[in-house]
């Protein structure tokens, strides 16, 4: 059974090295364009201060990493969601990872309804994630979990410069 937790400040580097070797095994189908520059040791530290940085595992293995909060970009304001809703009311996902060793076995659907069950319980209409251009396995994944494509923006992101970004969403009920 997979369990969904609140990192812990002593995780960091672990969950840092999870997305280091996440960066170094991308592959074409799956590319979010991370780097050095993002997510990084600060970042990490942050999510996790925030509760907002989740992890699953696997005996010692980090085997999923995500962050869920209502923190996005203004761009998501301009947007024609299919759910009209406050901010309070949204949730957004961000640096949603299954480690590559366990890809394939429904773990980003397990995660994906932890996440949703939480999200309903604390009464959110819509979940939403942008996925980077060219993450073609990320926008695949979304899809079969339910997201519904919206919308796409080019902005410009610290860590990759000017790209654009597809917009999901998921509709709670």
């Amino acid at each position: 059974m997979i369990q969904l937790r609140h990192a812990r400040i002593e995780e960091s580097k672990q969950i840092l090295a999870f997305y280091k070797d996440i960066i170094n095994t991308t592959d074409e189908e799956f590319n979010p364009k991370w780097n050095d520059n993002y997510p990084n040791s600060e970042f990490i530290e942050n999510s996790i201060i925030k509760k907002e940085l989740y992890i699953a595992r696997k005996d010692e293995m980090i085997i999923s990493s995500v962050i869920v909060n209502d923190d996005f970009d203004s761009h998501y304001d301009d947007t024609d969601w299919i759910v009209n809703a406050k901010k309070d009311e949204i949730a957004a996902i961000h640096t949603f990872a299954v480690n590559p060793a366990c890809r394939g076995r429904g773990i980003s659907k397990r995660i994906f309804d932890i996440i949703k069950s939480h999200c309903l319980k604390n009464n959110k209409k819509s979940i939403r994630i942008d996925v980077i251009d060219g993450n073609v396995g990320a926008q695949g994944v979304f899809k079969r979990l339910g997201f519904v494509y919206i919308d796409t923006f080019e902005v410009h992101h610290d860590a990759v410069g000017l790209e654009n970004f597809h917009l999901y969403e998921y509709v709670l009920e």
